[in-house]
């Protein structure tokens, strides 16, 4: 392979190691029960289309076009009368409220769906009621309107920017009963997390307890908290102070990914190599194991050598060092990895693209 070749097919070895100046928190791998995304629905009449909208024989638009007309003055006409009416549009509306809640006046995006317009271009909503969810759920959150925007490739859809505004506050209250829920991230879900999670938050809060415990982990997905009474009164204080806390270290798997068509090797930095010895091309790399003598220098590596303790385990890392070291193409790097996963010599879970 030609040397420019070989340099654009050099491998980008990322070591995936915890942050130590930046330790993972308590609030970057969960989150707090009940502290999600809600939704906000509604119907209602788009105007201004041009021939684009519910005109036909069953046509959505015409009995709300009809009742809207009647609430403005004009009683009288009937819906078949606007059955042919194509520059209006009933549509679906639905907006997201934020984790963090909304108060009165606050304004939120509009998602916008036709029912059966050609298109939503050129379009305005007409003052638009917003409900919650649930059908027994009567209450206005909020009111709807403004010019639509759409993009050509989903002219059926479209976003209102800032045009729902709040008529009432949606609080989210994270504490029942006195205590509240974290949530582990499905990545971060497990057993061990949730013991560890509580484990820290209880050493932490020791003193202010008398070392009573407060959290306990209900299961692997989940880490429940008494708050403290003195606290109760007002809790944010105290959860922002448990959500800051940093998250204790575990052993987790050791990955490998593979990118065929880059050339690249992606691996975490506890990779570990048992005993083996594999050629390819010429070139022996052995792996010794622990307090093997040191091989002869030349063309083997003894990536125990790497161990200032000798206490073997050698690392990937270490290996990548010796692949640069020896020059070792890209091509071959991953052909020598794909050999020690093989044979059980590279523990790893390894994902190849």
């Amino acid at each position: 392979m030609k040397p420019a070749l070989q340099n654009l097919a050099a491998i980008l070895i990322l070591s995936l190691s915890a942050r130590s100046a930046l330790a993972v928190r308590v609030q970057d791998i969960t989150r707090l029960k009940g502290d999600q995304p809600n939704e906000l629905v509604g119907m209602g009449m788009v105007f201004g289309l041009k021939g684009t909208g519910d005109g036909g024989e069953a046509s959505p638009a015409a009995r709300p076009l009809q009742a809207l007309l009647g609430k403005f003055g004009d009683p009288i006409t009937m819906a078949k009368e606007l059955k042919n009416a194509n520059n209006v549009a009933w549509v679906n509306l639905s907006v997201t409220v934020p984790p963090s809640g909304t108060h009165t006046g606050d304004k939120l995006d509009i998602k916008v769906s036709g029912i059966a317009c050609k298109g939503l271009k050129g379009g305005q909503l007409f003052v638009s009621p917003m409900l919650g969810p649930h059908p027994s759920d009567l209450t206005i959150y909020a009111l709807s309107s403004g010019p639509l925007q759409v993009q050509d490739d989903t002219p059926n859809e479209a976003t209102i920017k800032g045009g729902c505004v709040m008529q009432t506050d949606i609080r989210m209250d994270p504490v029942v009963d006195g205590k509240f829920t974290l949530v582990l991230l499905p990545a971060a879900a497990s057993y061990a997390m949730a013991t560890a999670i509580a484990d820290q938050i209880n050493e932490d809060v020791s003193p202010q307890t008398g070392n009573k415990a407060i959290a306990m982990a209900d299961d692997a997905t989940s880490v429940v908290v008494q708050i403290p009474p003195a606290e109760q009164a007002h809790p944010a204080a105290f959860i922002a102070r448990i959500k800051a806390l940093p998250v204790p270290t575990l052993p987790g798997t050791a990955k490998v990914r593979i990118n065929s068509h880059t050339g690249t090797i992606v691996f975490s930095g506890d990779v570990e190599l048992s005993p083996a010895m594999i050629s390819h091309k010429g070139l022996t790399i052995t792996v010794a194991a622990p307090n093997a003598p040191t091989a002869p220098s030349g063309s083997t590596v003894n990536l125990v050598a790497l161990d200032p303790a000798r206490q073997g385990g050698a690392k990937l890392k270490e290996l990548v060092d010796a692949f640069n070291l020896l020059k070792v193409t890209a091509e071959d790097r991953i052909e020598i990895v794909k050999q020690l996963v093989d044979i059980g010599a590279l523990h790893c879970e390894l994902t190849i693209e």
